[in-house]
């Protein structure tokens, strides 16, 4: 029977934090990536089950998923690597989930949502921060509106970036923009960035054509839909590859994400909340394997899902002391 969690990608930051969780909540995962000296030294350091291989052989990846009901993808950059995986999942029924907020990425799993009910298996990207608070304070913040005709997020991480998140936000900024329009993907010719308060003054915010266009669009069914992303402090001019793997535990603890949703009625009522969790990296690592575990155990819903569409809006305060407040 299939009932082993594999995360694929286990090597890289966010994947070390996952395997730590995963292992710390005695789920027993199966530890993958590409480097069989990595696999191996992590599996051995964490006590677990290693397989390395890559995603070039799409017979090599369904051989590695027999015996794995759910995969956590940890290996960007997404819009590479996501499709050979959704695949397999999709050939071997096991479910997919992925801690990405790259736009195409959920193109390719709503695209699969009526094989992924046939196979039923449930298909969810953006089971991290992105895109878990954001989604659910989406839906949180439509509930408070009579007809809700627009939706914006804002966004703030917190703790610094990694090697990978850098590169994965090339294949999010390069696709240029997106918004939904009446209820379709465009490309607006007019999203300039605005400014917004996240509690300690007005920061500036660019539109990002993040996943949320999808997922939350997914989750509330608002017509209009349009994601911003505060700028923080301009990157050092190095090479990607001679940064740091990523943040320190004591950078990511040092202070709090958040996201704020914008909603307005069809009587042009306009209402606000926010939620704030904790850094980026540490809240990734927590509701991943928080949302794995809640699959293993069988809870969840067969096609593509958003992470509100699933598991409602209380599934993003489940971990991190995470708290939602509407502020108008």
């Amino acid at each position: 029977m299939q009932d082993r969690l594999m995360i694929y990608g286990a090597t890289g930051y966010t994947g070390k934090l996952l395997a730590a969780e995963a292992v710390r909540r005695g789920l027993k995962p199966i530890l993958a990536g590409r480097d069989p000296a990595k696999v191996n030294a992590l599996a051995k350091s964490l006590d677990a089950e290693g397989r390395a291989f890559s995603l070039d052989s799409a017979d090599s990846v369904r051989r590695n998923l027999e015996g794995v009901r759910c995969v956590m993808h940890a290996a960007g950059p997404f819009t590479i690597t996501a499709k050979p995986m959704l695949e397999a999942c999709l050939t071997q029924r096991a479910h997919y989930l992925d801690i990405t907020g790259e736009f195409s990425v959920f193109e390719q799993a709503a695209a699969l949502n009526d094989k992924a009910e046939a196979a039923g298996i449930m298909l969810m990207p953006g089971a991290g921060w992105d895109i878990v608070p954001s989604d659910c304070i989406a839906l949180h913040t439509t509930r408070r509106v009579k007809n809700p005709q627009s939706l914006r997020l804002a966004l703030k991480h917190f703790g610094g970036l990694s090697r990978g998140s850098i590169k994965s936000f090339d294949y999010i900024g390069g696709i240029g923009q997106r918004a939904r329009r009446n209820g379709v993907v465009v490309t607006p010719t007019n999203q300039t960035p605005i400014d917004v308060d996240f509690g300690y003054g007005p920061e500036s915010c660019v539109p990002l054509p993040m996943g949320d266009i999808i997922s939350a669009w997914k989750s509330t069914r608002v017509p209009n839909i349009e994601v911003y992303f505060a700028v923080g402090e301009p990157a050092a001019a190095v090479p990607v590859d001679q940064l740091p793997e990523g943040p320190t535990k004591a950078e990511r603890d040092a202070g709090r994400s958040r996201a704020i949703a914008d909603v307005t009625g069809a009587d042009g009522k306009t209402v606000r909340s926010m939620i704030e969790t904790t850094s980026g990296y540490s809240y990734t690592g927590d509701i991943g394997i928080e949302i794995a575990s809640r699959v293993l155990a069988g809870e969840f819903k067969p096609g593509f899902q958003s992470p509100a569409s699933a598991y409602d809006t209380a599934l993003a305060t489940s971990v991190g002391a995470s708290t939602i407040k509407d502020l108008t």
